[in-house]
């Protein structure tokens, strides 16, 4: 008996095609612009979709209400209000099938429609949590939406610092398929014969993590797998440690299919494992046989559950080129560092992968594994406010080590930093000589102790203000590192000044440094077009330690195009 092995072709009629939709339908309802309606305060009673705002101030949207001149030093509670009407269901969409897409807000918000929540980002005083830097896509529930009637969207922002507001779209309700459009996922409508292939390899997967199969689970995984991080063997091996802690389920929620230019099939799914929340994924299906390829991404978010901080923490990885067209070569490590009031995903919005890209090519630079830890607002120390120290360098560095193909050693381990997280770089680097060897700062604030904690904590560690660092040090100890810093002439907070006194005090040691004062505030403009001159810095360094890589095996081998 002959089993078609294409999902083109042919499928029983009685095959299962309930798992996911088609998702073509194209819909969507800006909401960007005019015609909302504003006010700062907190009142729970502006979420009711029969509250009168007509009092309330016009406004539109994307916005920074920090440019207004009555609110630029506001920060603290504003809500925002907009009626509109929706169009008579259009055919093929169900709610399920439609997104909330209110883009990025400055710094937590929660979204109401019609009256009830529909999500949150963030989090509000006295846990405030500033996520200005992630997207927000929320689901209604069935129901919620009024087709071909008025519709009010009501949501309460707080912002701790800076401007305030929506600052960034698409804001609307949209479709997936519409969404996707908007970033470029583009793709054509699946088949009925492709959708139960989808179905068959969901449920499989599905199955197999229920019932704690994981042979069945790993023969939906295709050779060469590589998905947002995860090769096959570590998926089973994060599954091993979940089942430890008891029955482990995968659900996938208003999936839709569609087929990509390359002929794969791509499912836009909700993908919920137990312990981690609900994340909206890309899966990559093989047409031919039933199996997950993986996206096989260079730039993704990778996470895990820190003992440090007590929570599920993230960080983002960058791999170069070479990492995904080879299987055993081994790459040097920087560890990028954030700002104030940033995290890992504010490198999301710079489109640091490409950076990084063009950044290699154009310079000649090693190719290098970037992780970006999530700093919060935390001065890379140990606190009451968070145990960065720990979580970076105890608890980050074994793991990425233990899940990438890096050269674990401190020869080929590289510390670069942003603002605060130039501060980070130069004391997570100096007090740890055994885990980095290069440090490269970007208007670092030099000149600051951690200025986070209690008044007793800052005061204990006072000392770990960098010039302090370098002045307590000797030469021979300064010179195990590397040294590249930098900082604008006009920078807002003097943090040039402490440039020039850190040359000076390292010079005065007869320690040799890269240092660069030029023109420029404290802002993305300044210090982003100086890359080149810190992944300078550590190229030097991993180059001066060569290492013999292992023999390259085969490769695998697939008629897909990666990144």
């Amino acid at each position: 008996m002959n089993v078609p092995t294409s999902a083109s072709a042919g499928t029983s009629p009685h095959a299962d095609t309930s798992c996911a939709t088609t998702g073509s339908v194209d819909f969507g309802v800006d909401l960007a612009g005019a015609g909302w309606k504003f006010s700062t305060g907190d009142d729970p009673a502006w979420s009711d979709p029969s509250f009168a705002d007509t009092t309330w101030r016009d406004w539109s949207v994307p916005d920074n209400w920090g440019a207004q001149a009555d609110l630029s030093s506001y920060d603290g509670f504003a809500w925002y209000r907009k009626t509109f009407t929706l169009p008579e269901r259009p055919a093929g969409i169900t709610d399920a099938a439609v997104v909330a897409a209110l883009g990025k807000i400055d710094d937590a918000d929660q979204a109401f429609l019609n009256g009830q929540e529909i999500g949150h980002t963030g989090g509000f005083p006295p846990n405030f949590d500033s996520t200005w830097e992630v997207p927000r896509e929320y689901y209604p529930a069935d129901g919620l939406l009024r087709w071909g009637a008025t519709n009010v969207l009501a949501v309460r922002v707080y912002d701790g610092t800076g401007g305030g507001g929506f600052y960034q779209g698409p804001i609307g309700l949209f479709s997936k398929a519409r969404l996707r459009a908007l970033s470029g996922a583009t793709g054509t409508a699946a088949t009925r014969a492709q959708l139960a292939h989808a179905c068959a390899v969901l449920n499989q997967q599905h199955r197999a993590v229920a019932t704690g199969d994981l042979r069945g689970y790993a023969a939906t995984l295709a050779p060469g797998f590589f998905h947002q991080g995860d090769t096959a063997d570590r998926r089973l091996a994060d599954l091993r440690e979940l089942r430890k802690a008891g029955p482990v389920t995968l659900t996938d929620t208003q999936a839709e299919v569609f087929v990509d230019a390359q002929g794969r099939l791509v499912v836009d799914t909700i993908r919920t494992w137990t312990g981690s929340p609900a994340t909206r994924e890309l899966l990559y299906l093989d047409p031919r046989k039933p199996l997950e390829l993986g996206d096989h991404a260079r730039f993704f978010r990778d996470d895990y559950v820190s003992a440090a901080m007590g929570r599920r923490t993230q960080f983002n990885v960058y791999l170069p080129k070479g990492y995904t067209r080879t299987s055993a070569k081994r790459f040097p490590v920087v560890y990028m560092l954030n700002g104030f009031n940033g995290s890992n995903i504010e490198w999301e919005a710079r489109d640091i992968g490409t950076v990084l890209d063009k950044l290699v090519t154009a310079n000649g630079l090693e190719e290098s594994i970037v992780v970006f830890p999530d700093g919060g607002s935390g001065w890379y120390v140990d606190t009451s406010a968070g145990n960065y120290r720990t979580m970076i360098v105890d608890e980050i560095v074994p793991l990425v080590d233990r899940s990438y193909r890096t050269i674990a050693d401190r020869d080929h381990r590289g510390i670069s930093g942003v603002s605060m997280g130039g501060q980070g770089a130069f004391t997570l680097g100096l007090k740890n000589p055994t885990v980095f060897s290069s440090i490269a700062s970007h208007m670092g604030a030099l000149s600051l102790p951690p200025l986070v904690g209690t008044a007793t904590e800052q005061a204990a560690n006072a000392g770990l203000r960098p010039l302090t660092l370098v002045a307590g040090m000797t030469a021979a100890q300064l010179n195990e590192h590397r040294y590249y810093f930098d900082g604008g002439d006009s920078d807002d907070y003097r943090f040039g000044v402490a440039a020039q006194q850190m040359s000076t005090a390292l010079a005065a040691k007869g320690v040799r440094h890269d240092y660069q004062l030029g023109a420029g505030r404290h802002d993305d403009a300044y210090w982003m077009p100086k890359l080149d001159r810190s992944f300078g810095l550590h190229t030097e360094q991993f180059r001066a330690h060569p290492v013999k890589q292992p023999r390259e095996p085969r490769p695998v081998k697939t008629p897909y195009l990666w990144p």
